[in-house]
C-alpha cells in the first residue's frame, strides 16, 4: 500500500533563489536579517508539507558563493555559466553542497564579482556596484535554471529579482515564477547611468524594450518594481511575510496603503495633522495595484523553550569549547550553572524560567535579585527600522514609575551608526544596578535574555514579519511593542500601541510608555492575569505547518495559472484568425474600457491585434 502511494506521488522540482540562506554555523551560509533565518528553515518544511499533498518535492537553493566560504568543502559541478556586465564577459563557476539535513545548495562564484565579500559584508553600499553584482549573479542563476530544468522558481527579495528577465519569455511561458518580498523598504533603486536604456544595456538587458515598461521609477531603476511586474504578468504570485492570502492584515495589508491612507489614519489617531508618516511601500504605488498575498512565516520548533539548544548544557559546553578560554557568560555563578545543567522548560515548568530570571539578573547586575524585579528586555540592532532609541526615551520615567523595574539591553549598531550605542551606555552609567547594556553580540546571552526576561520591548518602525516577537513570546517574555506588520500576530498576548506620526517622537514615547505602564500594573496588581497572558504567549502556534502548506499551494497555483494564460492565448489567437477580412473593422471599433469597467481579455486582444 505504501509503495502504491509513493508511486502516485507527483514530482516537483523547485529552484529557491536567495542572497542569504542562513546556515552561518556551517561556514557555508550567510545571515544578516530574517531572510537568512527563513531560507534556512523553509526548505525542510516545504518538503514535509508537499509530502502531505502527495508531492515529492526536490529543492535546490541557489545563492552566491561569498568569498569567506571554504570552497574546498564544496563540490564542483563542472558548470561554468556566462554573464556579461558593461560589455565584459566572464563565467561563474558553479558548486554544490548537501547539508546534513539533506538540503542541496547551489553556489555561484566569480572572483571578480565576489572577492570583496566576507561574513560581515555581502551587500554593496554603492548602488551601481550592487546593480552590476545582482545582475551578474542573476544571469548565472538563470543559466543554471535553464540548464538544469525546474518545474517552478521561488525568488526571495529583489536581489534575485532580475532572474525572470534573463530566463526569457519563451521559458517563462512554461515555468511559473513567484516572488516573496521580505522587506519592501529595500527595493534596489539605482540612479540612472547614461539614461534608462543605457543603464539596462550595461547589464545585458535591452533597455529600450524594458526600461519604461518595467524599471522606470522617478528616473531611477527599481529592481523590485520590475520583478513584481514580470512575475505578475507571467502568472506568478507576489507574497510577503505576514498577513493572509487576501491581504487583510499584517505587512500584506500595510503594503497596499499609499501616503494619503497612512496620513489619514495618523490624523485620526492623534486628532491633529501628523508631521510625517512612514509609508511601508516607500511610495511604489504598484503595491496598491497588484495583489500581494500574505503568508506568515513560521519558526522552527527548536525555538520553543523545551527544545532551545542554548538552554541545554551539552550545547553550551560545545560552544564554550569552540570559543576557547573566555567564558560564555560574564558572571561566574551564571556561567557555571548554565553550562552544568539543562534549563529547558515549558508552561508546566515555569519554576525553571524563574531560575533563568535569577541567572539573568546575576549576569546583568552581578547580584541576586531582591524582592521581585521586573526585567524589561530588548535584543536587536540599533537601526532606524527597530526604533530601539525609543527605549532610552522612556527609560527614566519607567524606572521612576516602579523601583523594581530593570532594563537588560543587548543591541549593537552598524559601523556607520555607532553613535546610537552612546545613549544606551550613558543610560547604564546613570543607572547602575538597574540598566544593563551590552553591544557585543553573544548568542547564549541573547537566548538567556529572552528566556529570563519578563517583557520584551519591540517598538519597531516597521516589522514585515517579526521573528523576535515569536521568539520572546514562546519563551514567556511578553511583548510590549508597536502594532505594525507581523507584530500584529501576537496582539492577543501582548501590549501593543498604535502610533504613525514618526516626527512626533514625544507622542510615540508616551504611547509606548502607556503600554509599559499597563504591563507593569498587570504584573504587580493582577498576577493571575499576567500568568494567563504569559501562558497564552507560550502556547502560540508558531509552526511552519500552515505557512509551508500555503507555499506548496502557491506552487500548484502557478501551474494552473500557466494553463489559464495558455488558454487565453489560444482563445485570442483563434478569434484573431477568425476575423479574416473584417479585422480592420474590428480594430477600428475595439476600445477596451478603463478602470473598474476594464476587461483584461479585451486589452490583451487589443495589444495582440496592434502588434500585428
Amino acid at each position: 500500500m505504501k509503495k502504491k502511494r509513493e508511486d502516485r506521488r507527483r514530482k516537483m522540482r523547485l529552484a529557491l533563489a536567495a542572497w542569504e540562506i542562513g546556515r552561518v554555523r556551517s561556514g557555508l551560509g550567510a545571515k544578516v536579517g530574517g531572510l537568512g533565518v527563513i531560507v534556512e528553515e523553509l526548505p525542510a518544511e516545504l518538503i514535509k508539507a508537499a509530502a502531505a499533498q502527495d508531492i515529492d518535492l526536490e529543492i535546490q537553493i541557489l545563492s552566491p558563493c561569498f568569498a569567506h566560504y571554504d570552497r574546498r568543502r564544496l563540490e564542483k559541478t563542472g558548470l561554468y555559466l556566462p554573464a556579461q556586465v558593461e560589455g565584459h564577459a566572464f563565467r561563474f563557476e558553479v558548486y554544490e553542497h548537501v547539508f546534513e539535513d539533506g538540503q542541496k545548495s547551489i553556489y555561484f562564484w566569480d572572483p571578480g564579482q565576489l572577492h570583496w565579500t566576507h561574513a560581515g559584508a555581502i551587500y554593496p553600499d554603492d548602488p551601481f556596484l550592487a546593480l552590476k553584482l545582482f545582475a551578474s549573479v542573476c544571469q548565472a542563476m538563470a543559466g543554471y535554471i535553464a540548464h538544469t530544468g525546474f518545474d517552478t522558481v521561488h525568488l526571495h527579495d529583489y536581489h534575485v529579482g532580475l532572474i525572470p528577465f534573463y530566463l526569457g519569455d519563451e521559458l517563462l511561458e512554461r515555468l511559473p515564477v513567484h516572488l516573496t518580498i521580505h522587506n519592501a523598504s529595500y527595493q534596489g533603486i539605482v540612479p540612472l547611468l547614461g539614461g534608462g536604456y543605457s543603464s539596462l544595456d550595461r547589464i545585458g538587458l535591452p533597455g529600450e524594450e524594458l526600461f519604461h515598461k518595467y524599471f522606470d521609477f522617478f528616473d531611477n531603476l527599481n529592481m523590485m518594481k520590475a520583478c513584481m511586474l514580470k512575475v505578475h504578468e507571467t502568472g506568478g504570485r507576489i507574497t510577503t511575510v505576514s498577513g493572509d492570502l487576501a491581504g487583510t492584515w499584517g505587512y500584506a495589508a500595510e503594503l497596499r496603503e499609499g501616503h494619503a491612507a497612512v496620513w489619514s489614519r495618523a490624523y485620526a489617531q492623534k486628532g491633529a495633522p501628523p508631521g510625517e508618516v512612514f509609508v511601508p511601500n516607500r511610495h511604489l504605488d504598484l503595491f496598491e495595484k497588484l495583489p500581494v498575498a500574505g503568508i506568515t512565516n513560521g519558526m522552527s520548533v527548536n525555538n520553543r523553550p523545551e527544545n532551545l539548544p542554548e538552554l541545554r548544557a551539552s550545547t553550551l559546553q560545545q560552544m564554550q569549547a569552540q570559543q576557547g578560554p573566555a567564558p560564555l557568560f560574564r558572571n561566574p555563578i551564571a556561567h557555571n550553572e548554565m553550562i552544568a545543567a539543562d534549563h529547558d522548560f515549558d508552561v508546566e515548568r515555569l519554576e525553571v524560567k524563574a531560575g533563568l530570571k535569577r541567572l539573568l539578573h546575576l549576569e546583568a547586575f552581578d547580584s541576586e535579585p531582591a524582592m521581585d524585579p521586573i526585567l524589561l528586555t530588548a535584543v536587536g540592532r540599533l537601526v532606524a527600522q527597530k526604533n530601539l532609541g525609543l527605549v532610552v526615551d522612556i527609560a527614566d520615567r519607567t524606572l521612576a514609575y516602579d523601583p523594581g523595574v530593570k532594563f537588560v539591553i543587548l543591541a549593537s549598531a552598524p559601523e556607520s551608526e555607532r553613535s546610537a550605542e552612546d545613549a544606551f551606555r550613558s543610560l547604564a552609567f546613570r543607572h547602575p544596578g538597574r540598566v544593563f547594556y551590552d553591544s557585543t553580540f553573544n548568542l547564549p546571552l541573547s537566548k538567556l535574555i529572552l528566556a529570563g526576561g519578563d517583557f520584551c520591548l519591540i517598538p519597531s518602525r516597521f516589522e514585515p514579519c517579526g521573528l523576535v516577537d515569536f521568539e520572546a513570546s514562546l519563551l514567556g517574555n511578553v511583548v510590549i511593542g508597536r502594532r505594525t506588520g507581523g507584530l500584529a500576530k501576537v496582539a492577543h498576548c501582548a501590549y501593543l500601541y498604535d502610533w504613525l506620526d514618526i516626527r512626533d517622537r514625544a507622542g510615540e514615547a508616551s504611547a509606548f510608555f502607556g503600554q509599559i505602564r499597563a504591563a507593569i500594573d498587570t504584573y504587580r496588581r493582577d498576577p493571575g492575569r499576567h500568568q494567563r497572558i504569559l501562558r497564552e504567549a507560550m502556547a502560540i502556534d508558531a509552526s511552519w505547518d500552515r505557512s509551508a502548506s500555503q507555499y506548496v499551494d502557491l506552487y500548484r497555483f502557478g501551474f494552473l495559472s500557466q494553463r489559464w494564460l495558455a488558454h487565453r492565448r489560444e482563445l485570442i489567437d483563434t478569434f484573431r484568425r477568425s476575423l479574416g477580412r473584417e479585422r480592420a473593422l474590428f480594430v477600428d471599433f475595439l476600445r477596451p474600457a478603463q478602470d473598474e469597467y476594464s476587461d483584461p481579455l479585451d486589452w490583451q486582444l487589443r495589444r495582440t491585434l496592434d502588434e500585428i
